[in-house]
């Protein structure tokens, strides 16, 4: 177990106020506490004086003057800062429009491409056609030759044969046509 301290006063609590009654202040600390009273006096008037001075006036008005700038020059700083923000928040939407219009370009291109690539093979599949069509015209209008000697030789001129022989290639012609388109 920890020891434990008592203190017994000097004087005993029942006697403390009568002692303190009996002892008086020496005279020169009166002396010395009216020395203090009349220098704060001094102190505290010739501070008063200074700030009552033209110069500390004029002091504070462009102290005044000096946060009232401050004050206005933060709220522009504000208002240029809410304008960068704004500014920032454009030019993010702007570079996502970019990046979206790229790749829709690049997308068009793709599709382009492959347009063109339809288109050629049409256009030789067109050529193919229009060559087989020339073909087939020269061999319908050679079998149309020979099929008018024949009719020619073995029946008169103005038979219904040869009208219907004439009709056939113009059908022929056509339906070609009509395939190709």
């Amino acid at each position: 177990m920890a020891p434990t301290f008592y203190y017994k006063p000097l004087v005993p609590m029942d006697e403390f106020p009568k002692k303190l009654g009996d002892r008086k202040l020496p005279g020169w600390v009166g002396i010395l506490l009216f020395l203090l009273v009349v220098g704060l006096s001094v102190a505290v008037g010739v501070l008063a004086a200074m700030a009552n001075s033209p110069a500390c006036k004029d002091g504070l008005r462009a102290e005044q003057e000096c946060r009232n700038i401050t004050h206005l020059l933060e709220h522009e700083l504000t208002q240029a800062q809410d304008v960068l923000r704004g500014t920032e928040a454009q030019a993010a939407t702007c570079n996502q429009t970019v990046e979206t219009l790229k790749f829709s370009l690049k997308e068009e291109k793709a599709r382009g491409h492959k347009q063109q690539e339809l288109v050629q093979k049409l256009q030789e599949e067109i050529k193919s056609l229009h060559q087989s069509l020339q073909e087939k015209s020269s061999e319908l209008k050679q079998l149309r030759q020979e099929n008018e000697a024949l009719v020619s030789a073995k029946c008169p001129p103005n038979s219904g044969i040869s009208l219907r022989l004439s009709v056939a290639p113009v059908l022929l012609t056509l339906s070609i046509q009509a395939l190709l388109a």
